[in-house]
């Protein structure tokens, strides 16, 4: 027993290895398998301690405060080590990663000119390579002086502990003498900081320090005012204090109808009227009752099976939104017909390249609520004049929003049969749907109900599917307005033809569920994937399959891309792992793909390049984007690492090509969208205060530099030139 601070506790007598023998660094990293031998090392990086605490696991030595050090991880545990531990113990590792560069370590960049010497020397960098590595990351600046260090301060916890036998107790209290020391030396140089008041410090009271720090505040001060720095700083400040984006879209600020006043329930007796004698004199099977003045009466029968619940509306739907007004649909019809430019696909011209997609910027009044669950598909209308934006959700509704452009309110010349007519087609398409509880922020399914009061946002929110809708394009054009094509889980394939102010149903098929749609740029054919991996085209201008459906996976295919320049290749992207090209002039069941290559986990998209280069870029549960080359047979051009296991709520990550096809987009898990060069590198992050929410599927005006991002709540973000 010993006595420490007035109490008495028991210490372990046993004694305490040394710290160098409770990791074997060796038999670790010797352990290491030759196929993650690179991915092993590139999570190795250097830094500099910030603290007191830690040791290099293989002599023991305590790190203090700015000592450089080498981390590794194995099996989940961080090492450290000095530059010299770490340059013998990896020097097995290195000698069978040959295409490892000594030069790719994270941190290398950020180690001052002496610490970069001593990297060079232990790992055996040539004079050569050092010199070109130094002239292309030039060492950073040597830190200020620092102020003297405290005295140190020992508690009486720690001398107690002190005098014990036990190693492990010594250590412990070792470490809460640096904390205390490290806190006391924060108090100090608080407390020695000069004071803003009444008063000012003498020059003659302060330290050595001071007087140093003084002076290079000063001087900094003059090179700032020289170069006009803080009038620069304040022009750019924001004027104002963050805030959430403006609630634009289905999700705005709505007021209650009036609700009628329904008088309350009674029995007879309690509202004095006398009870008309009919008693049930026999009651038979099937919801049959004789009543005793002989009048029969038949009630549902619960026994009796429900009427199965159709899969998809049964024929072509009407242009009528559940948000918005007569005049509204009317009005964004309109617009919808008055765009007729070119062809989507492949059209010549100014495409946005990566310079200018990577310096977007996102404002208050370019974000909207458009559908009322999670953004699955969107794509930009091709028009130049009016940003268009179509997206689809989980629920298999589409959400129309003219960016720049409100929709007005219909004019008092509507009639109030229009009115009403109107809300009996948006209660008629409402249940038809699954309910849809409320969201996120505790609205409930009333508000569904009410009617906005102001204009509709340009957002207006239609239902053609039932189901998840799993695919989404605008195709058509060259003279005549484009038409948006979508596919469902629900079996359909269907297009909205604004000239008609109808969703046509193109197909159906009352047992397949199709998870992956395309189709050409004049929107004349396309093709369907299902769950099941089979593959089928379909015919819009017959409006019917063309082909029986082809097994051509053993999982879900998750995305059918058709090739731009050879539409008769078609990229597809499964859950067995895989993406395949197919020449669709030579399917037939059992055949071959064209080229075919392998995720280690499921593949979520595969897209080809809009420039007719025949390269694919992929995105997989691996934490791998990849661009291929199918000219190739598949050869592998690039390879990005990337956090992709989006998890349950989130709506998985898809890279996207830009239009300049130099260009791979991407979400991330830290609510930025993430900007790729076409080799892999230079990547730049957009974010800003008004995106609250990760972004999982985006897309990018074919011929404007302007990309959108949609996210699992139903909002969509338009980032654009300010």
């Amino acid at each position: 027993m010993a006595a420490v601070g007035g109490h008495s506790r028991t210490v372990s007598r046993t004694p305490v290895q040394p710290i160098a023998q409770d990791v074997s660094c060796a038999s670790q990293v010797r352990n290491v398998q030759p196929q993650k031998v690179v991915p092993f090392l590139e999570g190795c990086s250097l830094e500099y301690s910030k603290t007191n605490t830690g040791a290099d696991k293989k002599t023991g030595q305590k790190f203090s405060k700015g000592d450089l050090r080498f981390v590794m991880t194995v099996k989940g545990s961080r090492i450290l080590l000095s530059v010299k531990s770490a340059a013998e113990e990896l020097k097995p590792v290195l000698a069978e990663a040959n295409d490892f560069s000594l030069l790719s370590f994270k941190g290398l960049e950020n180690l001052q000119e002496g610490d970069r010497e001593e990297y060079f020397n232990q790992f055996g960098v040539s004079k050569n390579d050092a010199k070109a590595y130094n002239k292309e990351h030039p060492p950073p600046a040597e830190q200020p002086a620092s102020p003297p260090p405290a005295k140190k301060r020992k508690t009486a916890k720690a001398k107690a502990l002190k005098d014990e036998d036990s190693e492990e107790d010594q250590v412990r209290a070792s470490e809460e003498e640096d904390e205390q020391e490290e806190a006391a030396d924060h108090a100090e140089t608080a407390s020695e900081q000069p004071k803003i008041g009444k008063k000012a410090v003498k020059v003659e009271e302060m330290s050595a320090y001071e007087r140093e720090r003084a002076e290079h505040i000063a001087r900094n001060k003059e090179r700032m005012a020289a170069l006009h720095l803080p009038s620069l700083a304040n022009s750019m400040a924001p004027k104002q204090e963050a805030r959430p984006a403006k609630q634009r879209g289905i999700s705005s600020k709505r007021h209650k109808a009036p609700v009628e006043e329904v008088p309350r329930r009674a029995s007879l007796r309690q509202r004095g009227v006398q009870a008309d004698g009919a008693a049930v004199d026999t009651e038979g099977r099937g919801g049959h009752i004789t009543l005793v003045n002989g009048e029969a009466i038949r009630y549902p029968d619960p026994s009796e099976p429900a009427q199965p619940r159709e899969r998809h509306p049964p024929s072509a739907t009407d242009f009528s939104s559940l948000n918005g007004r007569p005049g509204s649909d009317a009005a964004f019809l309109d617009l919808l017909k008055a765009q007729t430019g070119p062809t989507l696909a492949g059209g010549k011209g100014n495409h946005p390249t990566h310079a200018q997609l990577s310096k977007l910027d996102l404002q208050e009044n370019d974000v909207a609520k458009v559908t009322k669950n999670g953004i699955v598909h969107l794509a930009f209308h091709p028009c130049t004049d009016t940003l268009i934006l179509a997206a689809a959700d989980k629920s298999g509704h589409v959400g129309l929003w003219s960016v720049d452009a409100d929709l007005a309110r219909p004019s008092g010349s509507a009639t109030k049969e229009n009115e009403g007519q109107h809300h009996e087609n948006q209660a008629q398409a409402e249940g038809q749907q699954q309910s849809v509880k409320g969201d996120k922020s505790g609205k409930g399914e009333g508000e569904d109900l009410e009617m906005r009061e102001g204009d509709d946002d340009g957002v207006l929110e239609l239902a053609p599917h039932y189901q998840y809708i799993s695919g989404l394009r605008w195709a058509g054009g060259g003279g005549n307005c484009a038409k948006l094509v979508t596919a469902s889980y629900d079996g359909s394939v269907r297009m909205l033809d604004p000239s008609t102010a109808t969703f046509e149903l193109l197909v159906t098929d009352p047992e397949a569920e199709y998870s992956a749609m395309d189709c050409l740029a004049d929107a004349s054919s396309g093709f369907v994937g299902d769950n099941e991996g089979n593959l089928q085209g379909f015919d819009a201008r017959q409006k019917q399959l063309t082909q029986t459906a082809l097994n051509i996976h053993d999982k879900k295919i998750n995305t059918v891309n058709i090739e731009p320049g050879q539409e008769h290749l078609v990229a597809t992207a499964c859950s067995d792992n895989s993406i395949c090209i197919w020449d669709v002039r030579k399917l037939s069941q059992g055949g071959k793909p064209v080229s075919s290559v392998t995720h280690s986990l499921t593949c979520q998209s595969a897209y080809f390049a809009p420039d007719g280069s025949q390269r694919v870029v992929s995105t997989s549960r691996d934490d791998t984007l990849r661009v291929w080359d199918a000219r190739q047979d598949m050869n592998q051009l690039a390879s990005m690492r990337h956090y992709n296991n989006t998890g349950r709520w989130v709506v998985p990550f898809r890279a996207v090509w830009g239009p300049a096809s130099d260009t791979v987009i991407v979400g991330s898990m830290k609510r930025t969208i993430d900007v790729f060069n076409d080799e892999g590198g230079k990547m730049v992050q957009l974010s800003s205060q008004h995106q609250t929410a990760i972004s999982s599927r985006h897309c990018v005006h074919p011929t404007l530099p302007v990309l959108a991002a949609g996210t699992a709540s139903g909002r969509m973000h338009v980032y654009r030139h300010v």
